[in-house]
């Protein structure tokens, strides 16, 4: 199934509709496969990366924007692939309650966040020694 499909779908949740309607501003980095999302939800800020097109290359200024988007979304995405190591976060899981499936993000997230710390050298922020 397709990112877009499952955000889709999951819009549709009502506690996530709630949520969208706290917040004031919401700032989405997508790829080109989002590019609706700013028809969907004209009031959102919709980081693509823009096209250029056969007879319309891009400028040198949205040229620049695309590499500034792409370093933002790939430290997502190395998140993203830290995380799903993990097989109880990257495969789907038989009779798991979704109480149970947070705990394994949660627990997995915290495995992360410590090793990036550590990699970092700034592990002190945990009170990790």
């Amino acid at each position: 199934m397709h990112d877009f499909k499952v955000f889709k779908e999951r819009l549709i949740n009502k506690k996530l509709n709630r949520l969208f309607k706290l917040m004031k501003t919401v700032i989405v980095w997508a790829d080109s496969a989002y590019e609706t999302l700013s028809e969907l939800f004209p009031n959102w800020a919709c980081m693509t990366h823009e096209k250029g097109k056969r007879n319309h290359p891009l400028t040198t200024e949205q040229k620049s924007a695309n590499k500034l988007k792409t370093k933002v979304r790939i430290s997502v995405e190395h998140t993203i692939s830290r995380i799903k190591k993990y097989r109880c976060c990257s495969d789907r899981v038989r009779n798991m309650t979704e109480v149970k499936q947070s705990r394994y993000w949660n627990i997995v997230a915290g495995i992360c966040n410590l090793r990036r710390a550590e990699e970092l050298g700034i592990q002190d922020v945990f009170d990790y020694p």
